[in-house]
């Protein structure tokens, strides 16, 4: 197989997973803007309740929650906790720093994970397609795809678990994800301080 049709192939099969990465992300859109409106009318409140939690809990809080949401998969991604951060009257630089760095963290985690997973129980609880794929976006893109996990709906804690099966650079996954996720949070941030 030349390196032509090989490329052809890896692009087509991130085309399958680029069709439900694009109805993530019209999910994503949709729900944030739902959140925008709930949070427009019940801005009052809301902020009095995350600047409590903000005064009590503090950065600490926010470490721990972000890098608990970047190691393991699960739906609730840790934008609302840097969200809530923010909106409750925290520095929105510091928020990102923080968060980047915990998230920076998480994903080493996640890549130690997939390290200590392997591919065979990782293949039995995802499918093998999702490893292939994986497989073929790593060695097509390296540190690039995890830097683009960072800032899109992507799921995230999947692409470091497989940076990890695949033995990728540790140090380009502590560097692309501190970098992405630090740049999504502060937009974030400032999003929240906006409000």
């Amino acid at each position: 197989m030349s390196n032509k049709t090989h490329k052809k192939s890896s692009i087509f099969s991130l085309l399958s997973i680029g069709t439900s990465a694009q109805y993530s992300a019209a999910a994503f859109l949709l729900g944030f803007i739902a959140l925008f409106f709930v949070l427009l009318h019940y801005r009052a409140p809301i902020k009095l309740m995350a600047k409590d939690a903000v005064e009590n809990f503090g950065y600490p809080a926010l470490f721990l929650l972000c890098w608990a949401a970047d190691v393991i998969i699960q739906p609730i991604p840790a934008d609302v906790i840097v969200f809530g951060t923010a909106f409750g009257g925290a520095d929105i630089w510091k928020t990102a720093f923080i968060a980047g760095l915990s998230s920076g963290l998480g994903g080493m985690t996640g890549y130690y994970i997939g390290k200590l997973f392997g591919p065979w129980r990782f293949r039995r609880l995802f499918g093998p397609k999702l490893l292939r794929s994986g497989r073929d976006l790593f060695r097509d893109h390296g540190a690039l795809a995890i830097f683009v996990a960072g800032v899109t709906p992507i799921p995230y804690s999947a692409v470091c678990w497989i940076g990890g099966i695949y033995r990728m650079s540790l140090a380009k996954v502590i560097l692309a994800s501190w970098i992405s996720r630090t740049l999504r949070y502060f937009a974030v941030a400032w999003l929240a301080n906006m409000l």
